[in-house]
């Protein structure tokens, strides 16, 4: 009996643990996770007496329908406690037989279920504890929501949990100790295909949505062009109409003209009038030609109605800018900002954090010999995703690699402060940093989107797949072949 509450009450301390680290709309204290582990593993205890087979499965199904009173997403608290069991469940299987397996010749591991089942639970919990502290892991599985074969998933974890406490049930049976080594293999291989699927499945999802982000943006672009046609539709039928006046003016100044050097004027006073006339209109007509040409030479920095005055100020600075280097600088509005500031990320870090992306993509477009700088704002899902795109100098292998770690430059009187700053706020708000190097798209090289997604990841799409990855020693860095 002891034994069975040792190891109920570790496979439950560590479930819980990572449960509420994954939903982050709970809290609860250590005490409060030691008392419920204890809770769950008394009632666990209780029913193993009268149904082996119910002893798990009902107190996690009272504990998820608790919580999901609390919870405004039943489905997704089941598939957290689902998978998060899965783990805690796996974790006490592993360290039992690797215990039973370093005991057994040295003692008589039947006489020791108590410390065998207390060791176990010690490395169960510093194993969770370091798995928190992995960047995968860092908020529990959440990362795993937006897979869109999640229930599959489940139903693997459910037949998974089954496998487990199997092999934890032949553990406590003397003599099928020995079947139970043997039969440990498949296990393992069984834990193995599953993670591998697990890992398959969330590169599939973040692939996609790399493709929507892309599919995104090309339609904000799209919709900005469509503007700008239509903008220029309108001025070619200004222009148009000028021309069709001039075109008469000018024939009637024409005939004017010839008609005043072929008249011999008997009168000087008619002859000077007629002459004063004649100039007067080649003057007026000169004038209006000047003044269109000037308004075309003659450009302003634009001014922004983003509803920010920061960002509104910001970007009509970068615009004054972009106008004295000669910067083709375009900005994207595809949403409205209200719905995202400051809910999702400040107004000082996203105006900050706009500063630096441009101020590095100004930067890096210094030696092409037409520059162009895009920023633009668009929606993925429910998450605010901010893009800036260049067709400037690409990124170095080292500065990618140790992006956000160390103050690292391209340019020759960089500080790299920019890009860690950019880091920083990535990190505050759990964003993605995205960097895509379009190295066969036109007009642009790379782009770099930040999306307030709470999901924490780091991503690259290039042709230096290789590369990266052999200079790379983040375990969380994904890197995607261009080609791909």
């Amino acid at each position: 009996m002891l034994t069975a509450l040792i190891k109920y009450l570790f496979i439950y301390i560590t479930c819980i643990r990572l449960y509420y680290v994954s939903l982050p709309t709970f809290n609860i204290s250590i005490i409060k996770e030691w008392l419920l582990a204890f809770i769950l593993s008394i009632t666990t205890c209780l029913i193993d007496l009268h149904s082996t087979e119910l002893c798990y499965l009902f107190p996690l199904l009272v504990f998820w329908i608790v919580t999901s009173f609390l919870n405004s997403s039943p489905q997704q608290s089941f598939i957290t406690l689902t998978i998060s069991f899965t783990i805690s469940l796996s974790l006490c299987a592993i360290f039992s037989f690797i215990i039973v397996l370093i005991i057994t010749p040295i003692f008589d591991a039947n006489t020791h279920f108590p410390i065998i089942a207390l060791s176990t639970g010690i490395l169960q919990l510093i194993s969770i504890k370091q798995l928190l502290k992995l960047k995968r892991f860092k908020n529990g599985i959440s990362f795993l929501f937006s897979s869109a074969p999640i229930n599959l998933l489940t139903l693997l974890c459910l037949l998974f949990i089954t496998i487990s406490v199997h092999f934890i049930r032949i553990n406590a049976v003397p003599h099928l100790r020995f079947a139970w080594f043997i039969s440990f293999i498949p296990y393992l291989l069984t834990l193995a295909f599953l993670i591998y699927w697990w890992q398959a499945q969330i590169t599939k999802a973040y692939r996609r949505s790399l493709e929507l982000r892309e599919l995104e943006s090309m339609r904000t672009e799209m919709a900005e062009l469509k503007i700008k046609m239509q903008e220029l539709t309108d001025e070619n039928e200004r222009l148009a109409r000028i021309t069709h006046r001039d075109n008469t003016l000018i024939s009637a100044l024409k005939n004017s003209t010839v008609k005043y050097l072929s008249t011999d004027f008997a009168n000087p006073a008619v002859a000077l009038e007629t002459r004063n006339q004649l100039i007067e209109n080649i003057n007026a007509l000169s004038a209006g030609r000047s003044s269109l040409a000037e308004a075309r030479k003659e450009q302003s920095a634009r001014t922004f109605e983003t509803g920010f005055s920061l960002l509104n100020t910001l970007l009509h600075e970068m615009d004054e800018k972009a106008l004295e280097t000669n910067i083709a600088f375009a900005v994207h509005m595809g949403i409205s900002l209200d719905d995202f500031v400051p809910g999702s990320v400040s107004e000082d870090d996203l105006v900050h954090t706009i500063d630096d992306l441009l101020k590095n993509a100004f930067k890096a477009t210094t030696t092409c010999e037409k520059r162009m700088v895009q920023l633009q704002f668009y929606k993925l899902g429910k998450h605010l995703v901010v893009e800036v795109a260049d067709n400037g100098i690409p990124f170095e292998v080292k500065s990618l690699v140790n992006m956000g770690m160390e103050k690292l430059t391209t340019y020759e009187d960089g500080s790299g402060i920019g890009l860690v700053d950019i880091w920083s706020t990535k990190e505050k708000y759990g964003a993605t940093y995205h960097l895509d190097e379009c190295v066969n798209a036109s007009p642009f090289t790379k782009k770099i989107s930040l999306t307030f997604d709470k999901k924490n990841r780091y991503s690259i799409r290039t042709l230096r797949k290789e590369e990266i990855l052999q200079a790379s020693r983040r375990a969380y860095l994904q890197v995607y072949d261009y080609n791909e």
